[in-house]
């Protein structure tokens, strides 16, 4: 089984508008992605990151949404060395910005198969970093994931 490790702006891309094009289904692979989740055909971790995130969400519903949601996530990523110097590591060298830098860091260090987010930067960043040997987590757009699974 494949493991996942979902960036916050996946959790929370039900809450942009829609009316764009790609967000509308980059919002129905998510909800395909979580369903899989649900049923067993991925599993998912969730991190000190994440909750870190969550909890700076002005919007209390949206908060408590993403809370929910993480509820089918395993295990949570708790901090430690290895991923702040993972993180500073990515950030310093490879110029990632702080916060992406730990969510890869938690998904390299946790042994995920994918890092699935919305953020064009990231996944490039990460493709390139996995094309280098740096990391081994695939770095990848939701819809993404769906053809390649």
């Amino acid at each position: 089984m494949k493991t996942l490790y979902l960036d916050m702006n996946v959790y929370n891309r039900p809450f942009d508008d829609q009316s764009q094009m790609r967000i509308r289904l980059e919002t129905m692979a998510i909800t395909m992605i979580l369903t899989l989740i649900e049923g067993g055909s991925f599993s998912a971790k969730w991190s000190f990151v994440l909750d870190y995130e969550n909890s700076r969400n002005p919007f209390v519903e949206r908060r408590a949404f993403v809370e929910q949601l993480s509820q089918v996530c395993e295990r949570s990523i708790e901090p430690d060395e290895s991923i702040r110097e993972l993180a500073r590591n990515l950030a310093n060298t490879y110029g990632i910005r702080a916060r992406d830098a730990l969510h890869l860091a938690c998904a390299e260090s946790s042994g995920c198969d994918y890092l699935v987010t919305c953020d064009d930067r990231l996944a490039q960043q990460g493709q390139r970093l996995r094309q280098a040997k740096t990391l081994h987590v695939n770095v990848i757009n939701p819809i993404d994931l769906l053809r390649e699974v």
